[in-house]
């Protein structure tokens, strides 16, 4: 099927390594995609093509840009768009360390890993979901630890610093009503962000997020643990953060476990 479909390529391109990587069940490689096109793109071609292409947000849009503008005039009226933001870590534990493939903590494992870590923003309005946005993390600048004087590297910016700069340029770009998240990206200059460009949150907060229950307590410094407040039987409880502006409403959610235990979110 691949010989019939791809027997006119000569050179590699985005369309083809997408669909070989789509398509693959295994092991991806130059050689393999020039094995499975017979040789009519070579692994030094796929090699050299890898090499000088350099995928980023500009790009990402580029492709997803006229498949929202169709889906925006199809919309239904009453349909809303959201952005979801999340990081990711594609496991590298046999490449070649550099700035891209380096360690990174996966909260998912609770270890490091060595990996491509890279942030995301996805657009979804019904059942159209896909990336408008993604910021590889580079580990460019030397940090020398003061306790052990060893040095390590890091990026030059934070994963939410990405993020604001991704919303900053998506505010230009599509509709959308609520920002998703996890509790790593509830940072109060991130809300703050969000709020400032005319949109909304929806996002998971830390139990040891420090609240108020009155606006006057606030500006007193009378803040207790998220955890700490009695929440009325499934109803949202109005709190106010220390450094956002308005209050914003807290919903929890108490889940049962296989093992009987409860989980809070």
């Amino acid at each position: 099927m691949w010989g019939v479909i791809f027997e006119l390529a000569r050179t590699c391109t985005l369309d083809l390594h997408t669909d070989y990587l789509i398509s693959s069940t295994g092991q991806t490689s130059a050689t393999g995609l020039s094995r499975l096109l017979g040789g009519a793109v070579s692994h030094d071609q796929v090699t050299r093509w890898l090499s000088s292409s350099y995928l980023d947000s500009a790009q990402v849009w580029a492709a997803a840009k006229p498949v929202i503008r169709q889906a925006e005039r199809q919309r239904p009226a009453a349909e809303f768009a959201v952005l979801l933001v999340d990081d990711s870590i594609l496991e590298k534990a046999h490449t070649d360390p550099s700035a891209l493939i380096c360690t990174h903590y996966d909260h998912r494992k609770g270890r490091f890993v060595k990996g491509l870590n890279f942030v995301s923003l996805r657009y979804q309005a019904g059942e159209l979901s896909l990336p408008i946005a993604v910021e590889l993390i580079e580990k460019t600048e030397a940090v020398v630890d003061p306790k052990t004087q060893k040095t390590s590297a890091k990026s030059k910016f934070t994963k939410n610093e990405y993020l604001r700069a991704m919303l900053r340029v998506a505010q230009q770009h599509v509709r959308y009503r609520y920002l998703l998240a996890d509790s790593w990206y509830a940072s109060a200059e991130n809300l703050n962000t969000v709020l400032e460009l005319g949109h909304d949150f929806v996002l998971a907060l830390a139990s040891s997020r420090t609240v108020t229950l009155r606006d006057k307590g606030r500006k007193n410094g009378q803040f207790q643990a998220l955890d700490a407040p009695l929440f009325p039987d499934e109803q949202p409880l109005h709190v106010w953060l220390s450094s956002v502006q308005p209050a914003v409403l807290v919903a929890r959610q108490i889940f049962l476990n296989k093992d009987g235990s409860q989980g809070v979110l």
